[in-house]
């Protein structure tokens, strides 16, 4: 038996000592906050999309960082596996759009409170409101952890879980990568992910509040490298958002950093050309924006035509026109000159090298008995479920190797 400390009461923490618990550990875990999983409570606008039902194969494609480390964690705690250690609860779930997966009653706090109650069963100690402040090592050995005003926690292993840098209000604050950093671990540069972008185009806050549904979004996101994307989008004050634009921004985060980048959407990804042009003709005396509203929503299409300064009625539009209409329907283009801060960031992509943790145990290859869970390493998903199961299963794995 082994004496466990695990740090951060988030999903990823909270299943790492339930299973090092159920494996006759003793395990503490100390969360800075009053409540355990606070992010995880608002997750999902708190829904709780907790996981995705893709076939695995298909799941890891989804991961866009460090995918392969991951194999070993994914597989040991699948999607399945996730779903039926809920299911022992009677907890019941549904799959919706793009096989999310939600509780049936859209409540994160029952998956919290299942987590509670197994902790509770495997013997966990729950240390509240206490901040970890450094890792506790003599003679070169992991001897324990070090808290706030110098308390010490004595411990033979300990499992790193306080997440990135991501909602810091929830308490993922990012102060554990000097902690870290200071004992010989590499840090990969933090950037925001799954986040709003920025566009330079001043129009754009004009459509403030217009959202729409599965538009196409093109952008080269390295010299020769070209991502495209369906989903909802929403215009914002400050440009774009949506979860289209989350996911497409996982893979510009790091090129905005530098420079400003050139997407192109697709409003109509369903319609062609020559149908939006017979559209826009379709009652030659009503107003164009008439005419569109049926395949658009009305304040979109007032705006482009304001912005393209075109007032005329279909019997009017010659020809150049109609084209510029249509090139703004089918391939506008906005010019991203940064993204949101990392407090608006779902997710945080950077974090601790793989290449210095064991894939098959999570164990620290610098440090002996030291483990991490979560969002605190270098990897990250899009959105849809799959960074939740990859703080489930890497905290599994975690659990089930200390």
């Amino acid at each position: 038996m082994s004496k466990v400390i695990v740090i951060g009461g988030g999903p990823a923490g909270m299943i790492a000592a339930i299973m090092a618990g159920r494996n006759n550990n003793e395990v503490t875990l100390i969360e800075k906050n009053k409540e355990l999983g606070k992010k995880l409570k608002i997750t999902g606008g708190g829904r709780c999309n907790i996981t995705n039902m893709r076939d695995i194969e298909v799941f890891l494609d989804k991961i866009i960082v460090n995918h392969k480390f991951l194999y070993s964690s994914i597989y040991s705690f699948t999607n399945l596996d996730l779903l039926e250690f809920f299911k022992k609860h009677n907890l019941e779930f549904k799959v919706e759009e793009d096989l999310k997966v939600y509780p049936q009653n859209d409540k994160s706090e029952e998956i919290i409170e299942v987590l509670k109650k197994e902790l509770k069963k495997s013997n966990v100690k729950v240390i509240y409101e206490k901040k970890f402040k450094d890792l506790l090592i003599e003679d070169n050995k992991l001897k324990g952890v070090i808290l706030e005003n110098k308390e010490t926690i004595k411990g033979d292993k300990v499992i790193i879980s306080t997440g990135g840098m991501s909602y810091p209000k929830t308490g993922s604050s990012g102060e554990v990568y000097k902690i870290l950093k200071k004992h010989g671990h590499t840090i990969n540069k933090i950037y925001p992910s799954l986040v709003p972008l920025i566009v330079k185009e001043k129009w754009i806050k004009n459509l403030q509040g217009v959202s729409m549904k599965d538009v196409k979004v093109t952008s080269k996101y390295s010299k020769n490298k070209k991502i495209e994307m369906t989903g909802d989008i929403l215009f914002a004050h400050f440009g774009i958002t949506g979860p289209v634009i989350l996911n497409i921004s996982s893979y510009l985060n790091k090129m905005l950093q530098e420079k400003e980048v050139d997407i192109t959407i697709d409003f109509t990804p369903n319609i062609k050309e020559e149908e939006i042009s017979k559209i826009i003709r379709k009652n030659p005396n009503k107003a164009i924006y008439n005419n569109l509203r049926e395949i658009l929503p009305l304040n979109f299409i007032k705006e482009i035509l304001n912005y393209l300064d075109i007032d005329k009625k279909p019997n009017e539009l010659n020809k150049q026109d109609e084209k510029r209409i249509i090139e703004s329907i089918k391939k506008l283009k906005l010019t991203c000159i940064g993204t949101r801060s990392i407090n608006e960031a779902i997710v945080t992509s950077g974090g601790i090298s793989v290449k210095e943790i064991n894939s098959s145990t999570m164990e620290s290859k610098i440090i002996n008995n030291l483990y991490f869970a979560g969002e605190v390493i270098d990897i990250e998903g899009l959105t849809g479920g799959y960074n939740l199961q990859i703080a489930f299963s890497t905290g599994y794995l975690a659990g089930i190797s200390v």
